[in-house]
């Protein structure tokens, strides 16, 4: 669009001294962009709408996502044209939750209908009438589904569901309305502590560090009551005071706790043996905060079975998505399993979260194991057609390859926190994993229409805990009985994991498993390419 055409178009939308402008021209897949920084137009530049588009996702906040796209659709946008608007606005938050306006309408560039956006920030107060009633009307939506979701269960048959699984459904149900209504939240808390004495739900600071206490408590001032303690003694205290109250008194609902190791009174390692014996630790995510993170430290820590542990210095939002994520873990994780083996209707919105958290906790793995695949696989393209593979199924082997732990959660934290030898039922537990595994993909997969990437999804998936010689789980299959996609999965799978344990040493463990663990023609052709594997 030339300047001219571009200043006539800007004299026509009301917007701020400073922000962005967006000249999207859909059938060329282009996008060029502008900023405007106190009243002067600069040219950024463009990009494909494709790019742009991909970008966007990364950026916007799930549920404010389909009305973005919406401005940025020639089609949605004419329909919203039609009501009698000829500029549509739409108020959207980042992930950084940041508030912003973009507002649309549909120019003509050279005989090209193309879309014409104005992105604003907004920093005085976002919720004028228009967003509240765009955000009344999404949570009347969200209400009603959840009201479905409620009704759905309770005609489940009781005879295989218990009633705490229900509760507990309905509690994760409810929680991914608060979590996108805070108001809603602090209202069903102050309604909650009227009728059964809870008072706040809690988030426990125990580090001497008062810098480090008052960044957390920043992060989830908003959300969170946060009861902050300067070492272990302090902290025990106050759970014990906590947990002791009765029926009317207002008792705390700690719902995660930060902990420091190196503190005066009494140290961070006491505190674990305290949350230890008294069960805290399957029931509340512990995340420690410390400097020291020696060998002999980290593996003493997570002997306790702790959720995480961050070094200091920490990003904030990392801080926060990881909190929040572990507390809807720990809230449902046990309930979801069984839900999901009663085949209950409507589990797309409760999985969605442990998929997030999922894809969250294992980026490093993820991307390496993607590059594992490519590698490995194009080598046995080249060394044995008759396993037909082609860079197409290469490329879609190596994508589907992301959720191969998916099911990973599904453990009890019970079992995965036990100091003793796990009995034969924890280990059928164990083993059978990979089953739930398939089960969250046949929700997560349920719109895909690519066939060929679903299938490598599920085997990878099911199928990479195999051994060759008969040995593996969830199924003791053997050789060609085991899908080629997941036979080339484990090996980069567990070389991945034995990288980060040992190094170097890796390829000499996995080379000593041929025959047994992997197929030795694949072991072959890993070994021809290892040196990519170390680059």
């Amino acid at each position: 669009m030339n300047t001219s055409a571009l200043e006539n178009t800007l004299k026509n939308i009301l917007f701020k001294d400073t922000c962005k402008v967006y000249v999207f021209n859909v059938f060329n897949d282009k996008v060029s962009k502008y900023t405007i920084l106190d009243g002067t137009l600069t040219d950024d530049g463009s990009d494909t709408l494709t790019n742009y588009l991909e970008e966007a996702k990364t950026k916007v906040k799930d549920e404010y996502l389909s009305g973005f796209m919406n401005l940025v659709s020639i089609p949605k946008l004419k329909e919203q044209i039609k009501n009698g608007n000829p500029i549509v606005g739409f108020k959207y938050q980042d992930l950084n939750t940041k508030w912003y306006k973009i507002s649309s309408t549909i120019v003509e560039d050279n005989g090209t209908e193309c879309i014409f956006s104005v992105i604003e920030e907004l920093k005085d107060n976002v919720f004028t009438k228009e967003s509240n009633d765009s955000r009344y009307n999404a949570l009347i939506k969200r209400l009603a589904d959840s009201i479905l979701k409620i009704s759905n269960v309770f005609n489940l048959d009781n005879e295989k569901t218990s009633m705490k699984n229900i509760e507990e459904y309905i509690t994760s149900v409810l929680n991914n309305i608060t979590s996108s209504y805070p108001e809603i939240k602090k209202s069903l808390n102050n309604t909650a502590a009227n009728v059964s004495g809870r008072k706040d739900d809690v988030l426990l600071i125990v580090d001497d560090d008062m810098l480090t206490r008052n960044m957390i408590k920043k992060i989830f001032n908003d959300e969170y009551k946060i009861v902050m303690a300067t070492n272990g003694k302090e902290a025990i205290d106050y759970l014990k005071e906590n947990s002791s109250k009765g029926i009317t008194e207002a008792s705390d609902n700690v719902l995660g706790i930060f902990l420091d190791l190196t503190m005066p009174v009494m140290d961070g390692f006491a505190v674990l043996d305290y949350l230890s014996k008294n069960n805290y630790l399957y029931r509340i995510p512990v995340i420690i905060i410390s400097g020291d993170y020696e060998k002999e430290t980290k593996l003493r820590v997570y002997n306790y079975g702790v959720a995480d542990m961050l070094e200091k210095p920490f990003d904030f939002e990392v801080v926060r998505h990881r909190i929040s994520n572990f507390i809807n873990l720990y809230k449902s994780s046990n309930s979801l399993t069984n839900l999901i083996n009663d085949q209950s209707k409507n589990l797309k919105e409760l999985i969605n979260p442990f998929v997030e958290s999922y894809k969250y906790d294992y980026e490093s793995n993820i991307k390496n194991i993607n590059k594992y695949i490519k590698i490995l696989a194009k080598k046995v393209m080249e060394d044995y057609p008759e396993y037909d593979l082609n860079d197409e199924k290469i490329d879609k082997m190596a994508d589907a390859s992301m959720y191969y732990d998916i099911g990973f959660y599904s453990i009890p934290r019970t079992i995965l926190g036990k100091k003793e030898a796990f009995s034969k039922e924890d280990l059928d537990k164990i083993k059978n994993y990979p089953l739930f595994g398939v089960k969250m993909l046949n929700y997560e997969l349920s719109l895909t229409s690519d066939a060929l990437y679903k299938k490598y999804a599920q085997n990878i998936t099911k199928y990479y805990h195999e051994n060759y010689n008969g040995t593996g789980y969830p199924n003791g299959i053997k050789q060609d009985e085991i899908p080629l996609e997941a036979q080339i999965a484990s090996i980069c799978i567990n070389y991945n994991n034995l990288y980060k344990k040992y190094g170097s040493k890796a390829k000499d463990i996995i080379i000593s498993k041929k025959s047994s663990m992997f197929n030795p023609k694949l072991i072959d052709s890993f070994s021809m390419v290892f040196s990519e594997f170390e680059k």
